[in-house]
């Protein structure tokens, strides 16, 4: 089922992903909405399954880990499996994707440093074939929403 949004719920989205702190009395200010309006609005958003959760963006580079890589992943046949199961034992490892093409899976990490790097990439040779690109910056993040 397609969930139609108003141009307000694109706003109210646009500054939850901007910041999922904000109150509704603040998000009700910036939008021309009341504070209870703003809170059934954002409400209808989470029960229809639109918003799935209030996060945090993590700065990990201020926790000692400076260093962001991108690593694809090739299994043969259904190796990516066993892989899956023992993800948790790679807690490096922020999101991980099953992906089409030559790879199988597509794993973002955050590591100390090219020690910790070659480490992991030692670990994960145990259960299939790694590529690794080093994130140098970030350029985009999520403006779905934003709407000008």
């Amino acid at each position: 089922m397609k969930i139609v949004l108003y141009e307000i719920d694109h706003k109210i989205l646009h500054l939850l992903t901007e910041n999922a702190r904000l109150s509704y009395a603040e998000i009700g200010r910036m939008i021309s909405l009341s504070q209870s309006a703003t809170k059934e609005r954002v409400q209808n958003l989470t029960d229809t399954g639109i918003i799935k959760r209030f996060t945090v963006d993590i700065d990990y580079n201020q926790l000692g880990y400076g260093l962001k890589v991108i690593i694809h992943l090739k299994f043969k046949n259904d190796e990516f499996r066993i892989f899956i199961d023992k993800i948790r034992l790679f807690p490096e490892i922020i999101s991980c994707k099953r992906i089409t093409g030559e790879y199988c899976l597509i794993a973002e990490c955050v590591l100390k440093d090219s020690a910790h790097l070659e480490n992991l990439i030692d670990k994960l040779i145990k259960y299939g074939i790694p590529s690794t690109s080093v994130q140098l910056s970030e350029i985009k993040t999520n403006h779905f929403f934003k709407r000008e």
